[in-house]
């Protein structure tokens, strides 16, 4: 991903100069903050879904597999992005401090422009030799690795971060027991691992190494928190992409189950108590097909209206995409099944012909035909109990339809 923050020049500039940067042009308001590098917004690009990003960071974003906003996975292209001059102008408008201002620079500048200022400031520290750059950033600490090259470096500073750590540690510990006067250790351990606050100025009086390293523990801080707001990006459109395939493949059972459908009508219990105290609720199978562009069907179970002791199972017709193909109205056989979860022998079989003049079987005008065809009082909720047709609280229902 491109970043155009000031971190991005390390080839340019030397470690003094880096740690010299101070909180004020790290941290931009977050109106003029890119999500993306999270630095300040070069040549800004407005979304639409009202988003700023600067034109490089979207523009790299964007070719990836599924192009999409960073901050609200909304869906983008080229052409929901338009140039944003209005907050342009108001970044160029903004003024900071040269961070060498410690050491006399008293320009005030574009931040924008305090990478390139840097390279040119006469108040810039001294360059390191040329058998010291390529010195790990934490020499001053312990560390005597010395590298080839600036990806080699990145690398070990990547590997090596505990060890880092540690050495930081062994040091300050040396250093707050021999400043220790008067008060405890570990109050002064504490006071030292404090925050700095982002707007207060670097002074004079502050040790350069704890400068150098707080510079470079924010710099990892920003690296990290934008790789982990990529990588959240990333899991939400993965698990979004898992959720759709996972909805796409029950469909394609449906679809493909040639007519015969196994409904388990779960919570059978609570789900009789619920249709005893009011006969207008009734449950509903998904929709399930004669063949992959074939008729589509769904099963109904209620309470019979004539016996409230018996189950009602019936068959709707269901509007489908391909409707308009089919010969209406539907005929055919079917068949009605409860199946014995032990003993097949004691399954509830009954098979019907369609009756094309009924309402039932004429093509759907809406999403299910209201009319349904069936049974009324198919069986005795006591002997579904009593027989064992309810294994683990489930009553399975097989229905198998065949056109002719």
């Amino acid at each position: 991903m491109a970043s155009t923050s000031a971190y991005s020049s390390k080839s340019e500039l030397s470690v003094a100069q880096e740690s010299s940067i101070d909180d004020a042009y790290l941290a931009p308001e977050a109106r003029f903050e890119c999500p993306i590098c999270l630095a300040w917004l070069r040549d800004p690009l407005l979304t639409s879904c009202g988003h700023r990003f600067c034109r490089k960071c979207i523009e790299s974003w964007l070719q990836r597999e599924n192009p999409c906003c960073p901050v609200d996975n909304m869906k983008l292209t080229k052409d929901d992005i338009f140039p944003d001059n209005f907050t342009r102008r108001e970044i160029n408008q903004q003024r900071t401090k040269c961070p060498n201002i410690v050491r006399g620079c008293l320009e005030q500048l574009n931040p924008l422009d305090v990478e390139s200022h840097l390279l040119v400031c006469e108040f810039r520290p001294p360059e390191l030799p040329d058998n010291e750059k390529l010195r790990c950033f934490y020499v001053n600490w312990g560390c005597e690795e010395k590298f080839e090259d600036e990806p080699e470096l990145e690398k070990h500073l990547e590997q090596k971060i505990h060890k880092h750590l540690n050495m930081i540690s062994d040091a300050c510990r040396k250093l707050t027991i021999s400043q220790a006067s008067g008060s405890s250790v570990i109050a002064q351990e504490a006071n030292f691992w404090d925050p700095p606050s982002k707007n207060d100025q670097p002074s004079m009086s502050d040790s350069g190494n704890i400068n150098e390293l707080l510079k470079a523990l924010y710099e990892k801080i920003v690296i990290l928190e934008q790789k982990t707001r990529e990588q959240d990006i990333i899991i939400a459109n993965m698990t979004e992409q898992i959720q759709s395939t996972t909805l796409s493949m029950s469909k394609i059972s449906l679809r493909h189950c040639n007519g015969c459908y196994l409904w388990y009508f779960k919570d059978f219990k609570s789900k009789i108590s619920i249709m005893r105290n009011d006969h207008r609720n009734m449950y509903y199978s998904p929709g399930f097909y004669t063949s992959p562009n074939g008729y589509k069907l769904c099963i109904r179970l209620n309470i019979s209206p004539y016996n409230q002791n018996s189950i009602a199972i019936l068959i709707h017709m269901m509007k489908s995409e391909h409707d308009n193909t089919l010969d209406w109205p539907f005929s055919g056989r079917l068949t009605i099944t409860l199946i014995h979860p032990v003993d097949a022998s004691k399954n509830i079989k009954e098979t019907m012909m369609t009756r094309p003049a009924l309402d039932a079987f004429q093509k759907p005008v809406q999403e299910m035909n209201p009319k349904g065809f069936g049974y009324t009082e198919f069986a005795l909720i006591e002997e579904l109990f009593s027989q064992g047709y309810i294994d683990n609280n489930h009553l399975v229902v097989k229905v198998q339809a065949h056109p002719v």
